[in-house]
Order: C-alpha cells, then sequence, then structure tokens
C-alpha cells in the first residue's frame, strides 16, 4: 500500500534528519501514538480500529490515560498476530468479499508485515486533505516533513481550541501544507499568525477545520516545487475511494500564478502572492479535474468562464464593462485573460486581440449608441460560435475597414488553423478585450466631458 510506503518514507526521513535510528514500530509507539491518540480528543480517525471502537465507548467508559494505554496495547497485539485488514491495516483491503470496500480482496496470501502496517498509519496521516472530500499523498522529502512539523502544531491548536472537534488530521495538513509554503511564513514564530479557518455549528458550538480549496493546496505545492510531481489520490472512510496516480504538472501552474500576481500587482499594488492565490476559483472540482489524467493548466480553468464561451446552448453571455478601477471586475478579467493567454499558449494571439478589440470599439463606437452603424457586425463577430462564422464575419469586418486588411487578414489566417477546441478560448478572449476597450472609451469620455 502506498500509504505504508510514505510511512517508511518519512520515519528513514527523520531518523536522517535528526540522527537517529527509530524503527517504524518504535515512531509508531513513541511519537505516533502520543501525538494522535495519547488525548481525549484524537487527531485521526481510523474507521473500526481498537481507537476507533474506545472512541465510541468514551461516553460509558472514559478516555483515561490507561484506557488508551490499553487500546494502544490491543491495537499492537491485533497487528503483530492478525492477518492485515482494512480495519487496521490503512489502505489495505477489506476483511471480507460482503464488506463495502472489497475490491482488493484476494485468496492470495500477500507478505505483508507488521512493519508495513505500522507504516500505513503514519502514511495515512500524511494525506492533504482538499475540498470534495479527497487527499493526496505527495512522495516529496519537503512536503512530509513540512506536514510532520505541521503535526505537533496541530495538537497545540487543539488544546487551544477546546470545542474543535476531533479526527481532522487531513484537513489540517491542507491547511498547514498551504501556509508553511508562504513566503511570509516562519516556523520559529508564533505558528497560528495566520489562524486556521473554522466554522462553528450554531447549535452545538463545536468548531471545524474549513477544508482547504484543492487550487489553493496545488498553488501552494507549485509555488515551492516548481516540477512535476506524482501524487495519488484517494479517500480512506467508511467506504474508501481510489482515484489513483495522477502527475500534477506544478511548473506549469506556477507560471499562470506568476504572471497572474504580476497583472494583478500591476492593478492592486501590494497584493501579495498568497492572496492572489486565494482568489482563484476553479470551474471544476477535484475529482473531475482528475479525470482530465493529469492536472495541469487546463484543470484550473477559472469559475464561470464557460458562460462567455460559444458552446451548443447557444449565444454566450457578454462581459460587463468594467465601472471603474476598483471594480473587483478587473480581477475576474485578468484571471481569465491569463489563464485563457496560457491555455492559447499564443502570446502574439493575444496581442492582436487586444488590436482587433479597440478596431471593433472604433467601429461600434458604444459611446455613439449605434449611430455609426457598426454595433451589428461586432454583436454577430463576438457571438460567432464556430471557426467558419468567425472567419467570415472577420471577412465583412475586413470590408468595412479597408485600411486595417494587413492586421485582420493576418488573425483570420490564424483562425484558419488554430485547433478547434482553441475557437471558444479565442472567441471569450476577444468578447473580455472588447469589454476592457470598452472601459477605456467610457473612462475617456466621462473625463473629457
Amino acid at each position: 500500500m502506498y500509504t505504508a510506503y510514505l510511512g517508511r518514507r518519512l520515519v528513514e526521513l527523520l531518523n536522517t534528519r535528526d540522527h537517529t535510528q527509530r524503527t517504524v514500530q518504535d515512531f509508531f509507539s513513541n511519537e505516533y501514538f502520543t501525538l494522535f491518540f495519547n488525548d481525549e480528543r484524537f487527531l485521526q480517525h481510523v474507521n473500526n480500529s481498537k481507537f476507533d471502537q474506545a472512541y465510541k465507548q468514551k461516553g460509558k467508559t472514559p478516555l483515561t490515560e490507561v484506557v488508551r494505554t490499553n487500546v494502544l496495547a490491543a491495537q499492537h497485539q491485533r497487528i503483530q498476530h492478525d492477518t492485515p485488514d482494512g480495519s487496521f491495516f490503512l489502505g489495505g483491503a477489506a476483511a471480507e468479499a460482503t464488506a463495502g470496500t472489497s475490491g482488493q480482496v484476494t485468496d492470495i496470501l500477500l507478505p505483508i508485515s507488521p512493519e508495513e502496517v505500522y507504516a500505513s498509519w503514519i502514511g495515512a496521516a500524511l494525506g492533504i486533505g482538499v475540498s470534495g472530500g479527497l487527499n493526496v499523498l505527495v512522495d516529496d522529502d519537503l512536503v512530509l516533513l513540512t506536514l510532520y512539523d505541521g503535526w505537533q502544531y496541530y495538537r497545540a491548536f487543539m488544546k487551544q481550541m477546546h470545542n474543535l472537534k476531533p479526527h481532522q488530521i487531513n484537513t489540517w495538513n491542507g491547511w498547514w501544507i498551504t501556509n508553511a509554503f508562504r513566503d511570509d511564513f516562519e516556523p520559529t514564530d508564533e505558528p497560528f499568525s495566520h489562524q486556521p479557518d473554522v466554522k462553528i455549528d450554531k447549535a452545538s458550538g463545536i468548531a471545524s477545520l474549513e477544508t482547504q480549496k484543492w487550487v489553493g493546496v496545488i498553488f501552494a505545492l507549485a509555488h515551492k516545487i516548481p516540477r512535476p510531481l506524482t501524487a495519488y489520490v484517494y479517500s480512506l472512510s467508511q467506504m474508501n475511494t481510489t482515484v489513483g496516480f495522477i502527475q500534477i504538472q506544478l511548473r506549469d501552474i506556477v507560471e499562470v500564478l506568476r504572471e497572474l500576481h504580476r497583472q494583478l500587482f500591476l492593478l492592486r499594488e501590494g497584493l501579495s502572492y498568497e492572496k492572489v492565490a486565494s482568489l482563484y476559483e476553479t470551474e471544476m472540482g477535484f475529482q473531475k479535474a482528475c479525470e482530465l489524467g493529469a492536472i495541469g493548466v487546463q484543470a484550473i480553468e477559472p469559475e464561470s468562464l464557460r458562460e462567455y464561451m460559444p458552446g451548443a446552448r447557444g449565444n454566450s453571455k457578454l462581459f460587463k464593462t468594467p465601472k471603474n478601477k476598483e471594480d473587483s471586475l478587473w480581477i475576474t478579467y485578468k484571471i481569465y485573460e491569463t489563464w485563457i493567454t496560457a491555455m492559447l499558449n499564443n502570446r502574439k494571439l493575444l496581442e492582436l486581440s487586444e488590436k482587433v478589440a479597440a478596431i471593433l470599439i472604433q467601429v461600434s463606437d458604444p459611446t455613439q449608441r449605434g449611430k455609426k452603424g457598426g454595433s451589428n457586425l461586432v454583436n454577430e463577430l463576438t457571438n460567432s460560435t464556430n471557426r467558419n462564422q468567425l472567419i467570415e464575419r472577420f471577412a465583412r469586418l475586413i470590408d468595412k475597414i479597408p485600411d486595417q486588411h494587413p492586421m485582420l487578414n493576418e488573425i483570420a489566417s490564424m483562425i484558419a488553423v488554430m485547433p478547434l477546441t482553441d475557437i471558444p478560448l479565442f472567441i471569450a478572449l476577444l468578447k473580455l478585450k472588447y469589454a476592457v476597450e470598452e472601459a477605456k472609451l467610457i473612462t475617456s469620455t466621462s473625463k473629457a466631458n
């Protein structure tokens, strides 16, 4: 199991870092148990394990230190002598074929050692919880050691918040990695200078950690590790979910984030890298993004951008014209523009689209309310739904403004060889640029008046 592999990897990394010779079982008994389970509130939930059974009975039998020690002994007994199953070999097969998650059940006697079972607990505690109810395991030294370092702060935070519910180690990992990878994070400082996001149930008063957006975790990883990574995506619960190994193109993603930060910094001076990342919302959930086969630029498609692209359902929405420089639409439009540009991977096309948008403004001139008679042509052009329509309407535009023939002809030639999947992106980009040019014109007109 991959959880066992990563559990062993962590212990090896710690032995190297701390110059120790701990075995996996030593680490489980002396550090992991002490931190995760030797308290009335556990940090991790392992369904149907000895710890889970004791926790569910705490109303009848309080979780005193004696009880917790006895549970640990019973867990040791089971690991050392019983045939491993999913209730104590995390990520392993269910005990029988009739169980809810029985996909791995087999008659073949697999050689699973007690050390692997201990390691599977440690590895499962390294899962990074993201929105959508999935966890991500990442085999990277920096990630593993950073997550480990965060565990003690989770216990400290739980002691600080007496109404914080237990069992959220994976959710904590998501918050911790997002913050520990910030540029301004100083591990020697008070760790809670950036407070975890918590929500409180009004009826019970119980607080719980908020799950991080999956794209926020991906951005954090991309910021610190700008190279491709292979991650394991899964969920262990009453019903296990396995998405499998997914490659994450962190280098491509970080380029998008850096360009977006550069663009937004020009709009809002002082806007931090982390703030820019927090503003980003995606169209796809994490599981849907994984179905693409890899997490790259396509997977981080901005939320709602699709509404502005031509599709099978007819005309798409028009972009609203921003009111002024403070209008939040500017930020949304920069997110859209940055992502589309990355997808088209053609800066020349971006430059030409800006020039075409400026020409369209001249043709339609919204301040004259259509008196020039070109607004219909502009509307038709921006409402094109396919390549043929787009080229045909560009030809009519050339007829209307023949002095711009060379530039318009150049862009029409690029559209003619553009992949069909890029046509909706380009149309959306053109509409976006038109809205921006329209805002500039309205602003300059109002100043002139």
